[in-house]
């Protein structure tokens, strides 16, 4: 990252006390601050957060008395702190296993027992879990602000059209990590932390796909928007044209299908008729996604500097300098 950082010609960014300490407000359409959906106190007992009970007749027994926002201590009576100490080879084999879990609506700790196996019946994901879930430990990194209405969520239902051609669903989203920024084009003061973003991205772009991040730069119409129509794909090509970094690689560039080229059918993820759509309020939105397709960031708009940062006076680059440090420290 210091690479990154010295890029844009900045100092050493931003202590970890400095990240988790500010919960400024998200900017963006001019909307009031979101709640926290999952807060610290939700994680403390540690285990794996479930963050979706996979239900589609592949778990027999005891997915039912599971439910988002619990925690699983321990497998068989072996301590459980991420989902790959959830394998499908460990709980998904059709035999009994027994799961210590703290129960998030009764504040206590239960024993259920499971029978399941993997699941054929979400394509094109394969040997699908009978539950998804991240490491309660890791899903307490991220900062307050950046723990919205997402957060805490497997990779949710959407279509999104690449600007060069091709279509993304929910489920392509599984599988590989990637940051995701949602932004719009209401008023000139978006479309220009859409051009600071932007550009802190092409800068960021090889120490992200070194890590294994994908990015996503997705122009979407949020439901705040009533004053300005979404850009076609040579629109949103001259706007990375005009106000990109010229002697860096353009990032990959998406937008929201328009009327004619939407297609439920494509619009598919882990989450039944929940879209991404529903859950953007405030642009720009910044979505960072785990290999196992769970949410470990929803920020929304742009979040106010901490008095000491040296970016104390560059709310948007501290917004997304902050969401790329993290990527590449912790997904």
């Amino acid at each position: 990252m210091k690479k990154l950082l010295s890029a844009l010609g900045l100092v050493s960014l931003l202590s970890g006390a400095a990240l988790a300490g500010c919960d400024g407000g998200g900017g963006g359409g001019g909307s009031s601050t979101p709640s926290i959906v999952v807060a610290s106190e939700d994680l403390a007992a540690g285990g794996a957060y479930v963050s979706y009970v996979n239900n589609v007749g592949n778990c027999s027994q005891g997915c039912d008395k599971l439910a988002k926002g619990d925690l699983i201590l321990e497998v068989d009576g072996q301590p459980v702190t991420s989902s790959k100490d959830l394998r499908n080879s460990k709980i998904a084999t059709g035999s009994p296993v027994k799961l210590k879990v703290w129960k998030k609506d009764t504040k206590a700790t239960v024993e259920v027992e499971l029978v399941a196996t993997p699941s054929d019946k979400l394509p094109p994901l394969k040997e699908a879990p009978p539950f998804w879930t991240v490491g309660a430990a890791e899903l307490d990194r991220a900062p307050q602000w950046a723990r919205r209405t997402l957060f805490g969520h497997p990779s949710q239902a959407t279509m999104l059209v690449s600007v060069d051609g091709g279509i993304l669903s929910g489920r392509d989203l599984v599988g590989k990590k990637r940051l995701i920024v949602f932004w719009d084009i209401a008023t000139r003061e978006e479309q220009a932390q859409a051009v600071d973003f932007m550009q802190v991205l092409q800068k960021a772009q090889g120490d992200l796909n070194a890590r294994g991040i994908d990015i996503y730069f997705a122009q979407v119409q949020f439901p705040n928007n009533d004053r300005q129509r979404p850009w076609n794909d040579s629109a949103l090509r001259d706007f990375a044209k005009t106000h990109g970094l010229a002697d860096l690689a353009p990032i990959p560039m998406y937008r929201f299908p328009n009327p004619t080229e939407y297609n439920a059918a494509k619009e598919v993820g882990l989450e039944g008729a929940s879209t991404y759509i529903q859950y953007l309020r405030a642009a720009p939105s910044i979505v960072l996604l785990n290999d196992d397709g769970v949410i470990v960031w929803h920020s929304e708009g742009i979040t106010t500097p901490p008095a000491d940062s040296p970016l104390a006076n560059r709310p948007n680059l501290y917004t997304i300098i902050t969401a790329v440090e993290f990527a590449v420290a912790n997904l």
